[in-house]
């Protein structure tokens, strides 16, 4: 029967180790199992408080040093590196890619507004006075940019191909302006002809031309017209060369053969605008860039014009191609990049933007440019835009560019020669208003914000031979001028955030983070080993200025003991030592041995005082165990100077209470 309860105890404990499955617990609703995985995750977690407190300085150091170089490399070395490598697969012109088909075909619209200068008194001017000028805008229009005629050159990473642009009027936005006002400008279609057969007809066909002026223009008062807004602009104003007479139709050749504004509208009948010839028509210039699949910094680098690598209109260097279609830039632009450059095909040259400071839009920041026309008169660089000319600081000769004779300035004339300003009244220059300017992201080269400002003006002069010019004051006279302007719509923010500005956001945040709390890490290593060390210092201070124990605090320790002795000790800066194996294991009626300071003699008086504290510690009563005594508590530092007394009995052991002992107490 033992043997049998004793198996089903053993039995019982043995199945006790395994839990019921009432025991069980089951997973509650809402809950959820724990992995192993987790749960030892979870416990690093709670230890790392502990072990972070327990951690050396040292270990603190070394840590925080790490994190600070791995932001720094992180953020500057590694991820500029990866950043660039993406970037150039990704900014570039190869037919398919997301930034060829941008490029190809903008999808958003541009605003495109026009400020047509009216004169007030035509007449006067007419006569030599001073035009006196009123504003009139905007006439606002959306604007569609389009490249049409691709081809693409894979073998010298090129591609070819012509601008469109399409143009519409917005009614709503230009009110109360509708386009039917009329204004009064200078005749255009007689100006281009004096002016063109000034430059090219010899004196003997000045004269003639002066007669044929009536034939084809009517009767003339006067070198100004009167037109609605919307026939200047785009719709046109009629031009008839029906006439039979020999010398009206010479005259109309010459005028067809060197004006591009001219659209023909009948047998010999033409209409004469500004831009109605451009309008949703592609431009007769074949623009050539690199696309960038190569080297990255090349993209969008005008390289030939019209098959040509070097230009036609302007003479030396002024012809050599230079810059970007200024539809798109290169990437990685930095403050030291001081200008950009941008082949203009619209006034046939380069034109340079100068760094002017930190932009943003959108919040996002940019670098800023701005724009000037040079000056052909003083500026060596810029000699050699002059054609028949040189024209004066802030201009631009358009004559054989747009095949009109035009000249071209910022608006109000703003950055030009002041005299120009002085020849009108009625212009007032602003920077805000009337420079060409735009923010680039430095990183992707993408325009962020753009304003391109142009002034179109006519050279006013008398001109031999020609009656109806001869009392004209010479001037710059101004026609009209446009802003083009672009705000990077949500399509191609959306574009730009999600390639770039998201990346690079993150990366700031890992990178600053890293080095925030690296950095962190190392002060607070640095606090630890300080406050370490200063304990470090109070402890040894406390050691080395700590008082022996006076005289009555000697007495009183021996008076808790058994012992009392009329001789008097002191304690004394020297060591001596109790074994603390020795003395819970020995007898409870002798003492255990001391181990004396091998330099110091032992009196007999510390044998009796350690039997007594022994004794203390561990009373001896029945059923008790004695008191097992930590070995901190059994180390006594003493130093004892032995006093004179009677020598002990004959026979007497080291440790035996004296005689005298009871007629002492």
């Amino acid at each position: 029967m033992p043997s049998q309860k004793s198996e089903s105890r053993n039995s019982e404990s043995k199945m006790s180790q395994y839990p019921r499955v009432s025991q069980v617990s089951k997973p509650t609703k809402g809950s959820r199992a724990t992995s192993p995985v987790f749960s030892n995750l979870m416990e690093r977690m709670r230890e790392m408080p502990t072990k972070i407190k327990e951690a050396p300085p040292r270990q603190f150091g070394k840590f925080g040093a790490a994190m600070v170089a791995g932001g720094v490399g992180f953020g500057w070395v590694a991820f500029p590196y990866i950043l660039s490598f993406a970037i150039s697969k990704m900014v570039n012109l190869a037919p398919g890619g997301e930034i060829h088909d941008i490029w190809k075909d903008i999808p958003q619209s541009l605003d495109f507004n026009i400020w047509i200068w009216n004169v007030t008194n035509p007449m006067e001017v007419q006569n030599g006075g001073k035009a006196v000028l009123q504003e009139v805008g905007p006439y606002r229009y959306i604007e569609w940019k389009k490249k049409v005629d691709l081809i693409d050159n894979p073998a010298d990473d090129e591609i070819t191909y012509s601008s469109l642009n399409t143009w519409y009027f917005q009614k709503d936005r230009s009110y109360p302006l509708t386009g039917d006002e009329i204004v009064t400008i200078p005749h255009l279609p007689l100006m281009s002809m004096l002016l063109v057969a000034e430059q090219d007809f010899p004196p003997a066909m000045m004269t003639v031309l002066n007669a044929a002026i009536p034939r084809i223009y009517g009767k003339l008062d006067s070198v100004f017209m009167q037109i609605k807004a919307k026939d200047l602009l785009f719709d046109g104003y009629p031009i008839d060369c029906t006439s039979r007479d020999l010398i009206g139709r010479t005259v109309c050749v010459a005028v067809k053969a060197n004006s591009k504004p001219l659209v023909k509208n009948g047998r010999n009948k033409y209409l004469f605008s500004v831009l109605g010839t451009k309008n949703a028509t592609p431009e007769d210039v074949r623009i050539t860039v690199k696309k960038g699949t190569v080297n990255t910094y090349d993209i969008g680098k005008v390289v030939k014009v019209n098959g040509n690598p070097m230009n036609s209109v302007w003479k030396d260097e002024c012809n050599v191609l230079d810059g970007t279609d200024a539809t798109i830039f290169p990437p990685y632009r930095s403050a030291d990049n001081v200008s950009i450059v941008a082949y203009a095909t619209d006034i046939c040259r380069s034109i340079r933007g100068t760094y002017i400071g930190e932009g943003s839009y959108n919040g996002v920041r940019g670098h800023q440019y701005a724009v000037d026309l040079g000056d052909m008169s003083s500026n060596p660089k810029d000699v050699c835009y002059c054609i028949k000319k040189c024209y004066k600081k802030g201009t631009v000769d358009l004559t054989k560019c747009q095949g009109a004779p035009l000249v071209g300035t910022l608006p109000h004339f703003y950055l030009a020669d002041e005299s120009y300003l002085d020849g009108v009244i009625g212009m007032k220059p602003d920077r805000e208003k009337h420079q060409i300017t735009f923010i680039m992201e430095p990183i992707t080269g993408v325009p962020l914000l753009a304003r391109k400002r142009f002034q179109f003006n006519v050279d006013m002069h008398p001109i031999r031979f020609v009656n109806v010019t001869k009392n004209i004051r010479p001037t710059l006279f101004p026609i009209l001028w446009v802003e083009e302007a672009l705000d990077l719509g949500p399509e191609l923010m959306g574009f730009l955030q999600a390639r770039l500005l998201t990346n690079l956001t993150l990366v700031d945040i890992v990178k600053w983070t890293l080095i925030v709390v690296g950095a962190g890490i190392g002060i607070m290593g640095i606090v630890k080993h300080q406050m370490e060390k200063e304990q470090r210092k109070k402890h040894e201070r406390g050691a080395s200025v700590s008082p022996a124990p006076s005289n009555a605090s000697q007495e009183r320790l021996v008076g808790q003991s058994a012992f009392r002795s009329d001789s008097e000790f002191s304690f004394k800066s020297s060591e001596m030592l109790m074994d603390p194996a020795r003395l819970t294991g020995a007898s409870k009626t002798t003492p255990p041995p001391l181990i004396p300071h091998p330099h110091i003699p032992t009196p007999p008086q510390v044998f009796t005082l350690e039997r007594s504290l022994q004794e203390r510690l561990s009373p001896e009563v029945e059923g008790i165990p004695p008191v097992e005594v930590p070995p901190s508590r059994l180390s006594v530092v003493t130093s004892v100077t032995p006093v004179e007394e009677s020598a002990p009995a004959a026979g007497a052991q080291p440790g035996s209470k004296p005689a005298s002992g009871k007629s002492k107490k």
